[in-house]
């Protein structure tokens, strides 16, 4: 009977992979380029054209020396992809044929991990409709059709969840290295993660001091026993160890290339704080202007944005044209006097980030007005007014269906708390930084985990009455 139960369990797995993947397809290789909603470019921020210098033999760079500006993950893979199968010639998306192709391949492994996380938390049923739903979202969808990172931090973000979940009920080294090298893979993808192991290390310490689990998966009170708190030291080791290991070798690239000015993952995160001060203001989140896009037609904030660094910047003797590497990564004038791409952003880095701790330490209510409109805008800002109303209004069904399914698992006893929390840390992260709905999107297949278990929660209750 067990042995039917897995190999059915298998068969789920299996069928929702390929039904992820054929709808990503769909999406990417047929309606993408025929829909006139959004814009359908392929390499909106230059991840192809990074993929393409490394798969070329020239480097991690834009065209002018190396660069900080990018994590290395989604390019390497890209770049090997491309090694491996020939981009071909043409227009993108002849191009990068191999690279949306894997996307699609990603979406559909996606699935496959949300429907593990609500099975664990809610059952088949809503562990089935989880699945289903996952590559259904238009956010899931939104970038599978072009270079972008969205699809990859979407399963990152998922098997954070889900690591999270089983480093939580049962601690040991297995564990704890899947959950440090998730984190890991993360953080070489979108750097914001860098934070969450000691976050979410906190949060397990605290789970950890205050429960335990019986054999149902139910919480009760308990005194920790000393194998179980060296099954948690040896947990939190292996995290360390597993998701700091990883890292090292791109930042020591990063020192060496910026001449010892910069060691991070990528840089621009001192930008993209100030930046969110220009979003912050009423006219983006109250939607009385369009936020814009990449398109000549759209750009409303961004070019607002741009002078606003550039005013920051000239107050410090620079200025944003001197570092100007805009237009999706491709260098649109030589302006880093004789500095090659490494030297210029580290420089920028430098500047704004002094000038970021100012204002955090000297300006202390005016950062927490942007953080906490940001905590909204993260749900809802796009292009334009209609579609930030749509895009909110999508946000808000599956927001409330998560909250149900999230009080239904505190209800039962559930290990909820790793995949409520990398959603808050997500939201908290970019809120502090800046904040529009695109970086929500790798969170939408981990909520509809838990919007599934809303759902059949809810529709149990009416069949009872």
């Amino acid at each position: 009977m067990l042995e039917d139960s897995r190999l059915s369990s298998r068969w789920v797995g299996a069928g929702l992979f390929a039904w992820g993947t054929a709808c990503a397809a769909l999406f990417a290789f047929v309606l993408y380029r025929s829909q006139g909603l959004i814009e359908s470019t392929v390499d909106l921020n230059g991840f192809g054209i990074l993929s393409r210098s490394l798969a070329e033999g020239r480097g991690f760079s834009f065209g002018h020396g190396p660069t900080l500006r990018r994590a290395p993950l989604f390019p390497f893979l890209a770049a090997g992809l491309l090694k491996l199968f020939g981009g071909g010639g043409g227009s993108d998306s002849a191009i990068y044929r191999p690279v949306i192709a894997f996307q699609c391949v990603l979406l559909g492994l996606t699935c496959v991990v949300v429907w593990t996380i609500a099975r664990r938390l809610f059952g088949g049923r809503a562990a089935l409709l989880a699945g289903i739903l996952c590559p259904l979202s238009p956010q899931s969808m939104r970038y599978v059709g072009m270079t972008e990172v969205e699809p990859l931090m979407g399963l990152l973000v998922a098997l954070l969840a889900y690591t999270g979940m089983s480093l939580v009920e049962r601690p040991g080294a297995a564990t704890g290295i899947r959950f440090g090298l998730t984190a890991a893979a993360a953080t070489l993808t979108k750097p914001i993660v860098l934070l969450y192991p000691p976050v979410f290390g906190a949060a397990a310490l605290w789970h950890w001091r205050t429960r335990t689990w019986g054999h149902e998966g139910a919480l009760r009170a308990t005194i920790m026993s000393p194998d179980r708190r060296k099954a948690q030291a040896v947990a939190a080791l292996a995290v360390a160890v597993a998701f700091v290991l990883p890292l090292v070798p791109w930042s020591l690239r990063n020192h060496h290339v910026s001449g010892g000015q910069f060691v991070g993952i990528s840089s621009n995160g001192p930008g993209e704080f100030l930046r969110g001060y220009v979003n912050a203001q009423p006219k983006y989140y109250l939607l009385r202007q369009d936020f814009g896009g990449h398109s000549s037609t759209a750009e409303k904030w961004d070019p607002e944005a741009n002078a606003y660094e550039d005013h920051i910047l000239r107050q410090h003797g620079s200025s944003f044209r001197h570092f100007n590497l805009a237009g999706g990564g491709r260098v649109v004038e030589d302006s880093l006097d004789g500095m090659d791409s490494a030297q210029a952003e580290a420089e920028k880095d430098r500047i704004e980030g002094a000038e970021m701790k100012r204002r955090v330490l000297r300006e202390p209510i005016s950062f927490l007005r942007k953080f906490g409109i940001q905590v909204v805008t993260f749900w809802y800002v796009v292009e334009t007014r209609t579609r930030s109303l749509l895009v909110g209004a999508m946000a808000l069904v599956v927001l409330g269906f998560a909250l149900a399914g999230v009080l239904r698992a505190r209800r039962e006893g559930k290990a909820v708390m790793p995949v409520v929390l990398v959603i808050l840390y997500y939201n908290a992260m970019y809120a502090a930084f800046l904040a529009f709905a695109r970086y929500s999107m790798p969170l939408y297949p981990t909520l509809i985990a838990l919007a599934a278990g809303g759902v059949t929660s809810i529709a149990r209750r009416e069949h009872v009455r």
